[in-house]
């Protein structure tokens, strides 16, 4: 059975030679630098034939944009500068309501960026935000069945969206948002119904457009215990994922809910949302559900996907790697799983301990997910 087939199988609930592995993010989210690094490329090069892809794919985007809608280049600046091995990036948008500007910062030898401002520091930033006009972007879907062709049997593209609440998120940071739901919420529900018209209408543009397969939808984390409680949940995040949920059935193509953190009490709405699949089900302490815990809840159908805690593999040793895909692939027996981390490294160069416990798991989960 190639790779291909056995993913599409655990999503079909038919039978699999072996539990699917994967190595997440390695397979398309990092292909901008990972292949200038030849300790990740080792990686790469001893995982082919032994892990399952699930490839983040990406539209091309014809047009100016931001927020899943087109706009004018004369409304967005961007600057640019490096200072003490970093790199920093400001962004200033002008709206009809008047400017709001972001600034971030990457460290050298770190593959991912830092906030330092965040778009909306007030109220009046995030109606500057709701001004903006809709004119929805224009995207092009021939790289999916490009690279669908390339991928081939090595497994299968995987789309990745944002979902409402994560937008809205991401204009404040966490912390603060979390203060002006509390104190704004009118506000924070505009928000999310203004970009959950975006999203949906540019999810619906893809699939209309042929680009049918897996989907994550990213963002449910920010309203999940001790943030918030499990009513809250419902309100900031049930309706509108179920809606994307139903627009991908709908098409034929399936989702994957993506959600960090303590889950277990807002498990049954995951449910109501219609999920065909969960990740990354991080194991104790930094989740609060056990793998055979989450299947009760869950049923025996949902794909689960994940519960190799990241920490592992930069930190564990050898034993501590196999002992907890063993107790993983325990937990599951043979409901539909796919072995995954909650995440992988992205610094480089990468310490030669991290690629051995890399490359120990994946000998692992080929070891003991043989079904």
């Amino acid at each position: 059975m190639n790779s291909r087939e056995r993913i599409l199988n655990v999503f079909e609930g038919r039978k699999v030679d072996r539990i699917p592995i994967s190595l997440y993010e390695f397979d398309g989210n990092y292909d901008s630098w990972i292949y200038n690094y030849p300790e990740y490329v080792e990686i790469l090069n001893y995982a082919k034939g032994k892990t399952d892809k699930m490839y983040f794919w990406f539209p091309i985007i014809n047009s100016p944009s931001i927020f899943y809608g087109q706009i004018d280049l004369n409304d967005i600046k961007t600057e640019e500068w490096e200072e003490n091995d970093q790199f920093h990036t400001k962004t200033t948008i002008r709206t009809p309501l008047g400017e709001v500007y972001t600034h971030s910062r990457q460290d050298k030898g770190i593959h991912t960026s830092w906030t330092i401002e965040n778009l909306c520091k007030n109220i009046n930033d995030a109606k500057k935000i709701l001004s903006l006009p809709y004119i929805p972007m224009k995207v092009d879907v021939s790289s999916f069945f490009e690279k669908d062709k390339k991928l081939g049997e090595e497994g299968i593209l995987m789309g990745d969206i944002p979902d409402a609440l994560c937008l809205v998120v991401s204009l404040f940071g966490f912390s603060r948002f979390l203060m002006f739901y509390i104190d704004n919420p009118d506000i924070i529900f505009k928000l999310i119904n203004f970009f959950q018209e975006r999203i949906y209408n540019y999810l619906k543009e893809l699939l209309e457009n042929g680009a049918i397969t897996v989907y994550r939808i990213c963002g449910p984390e920010y309203a999940t215990p001790p943030y918030l409680s499990p009513n809250e949940f419902d309100k900031l995040v049930t309706p509108y994922d179920k809606q994307l949920f139903q627009l991908l059935h709908k098409y034929g193509a399936k989702g994957r809910l993506h959600s960090h953190g303590k889950i277990k009490n807002v498990l049954k709405a995951f449910l109501e949302i219609e999920i065909d699949a969960t990740d990354p089900i991080e194991p104790l302490p930094d989740g609060d559900i056990t793998l055979k815990e989450a299947r009760k809840i869950l049923g025996e159908k949902i794909v689960l996907i994940g519960n190799i805690e990241e920490r592992l593999l930069e930190i564990g040793s050898k034993k501590d790697i196999e002992d907890a895909v063993k107790k993983a692939i325990n937990e599951v027996g043979n409901t539909p799983f796919i072995l995954c981390p909650t995440a992988m490294p992205l610094t480089t160069p990468l310490d030669k301990k991290i690629k051995e416990n890399i490359i120990h798991y994946i000998d692992c989960g080929g070891k003991y997910g043989k079904l």
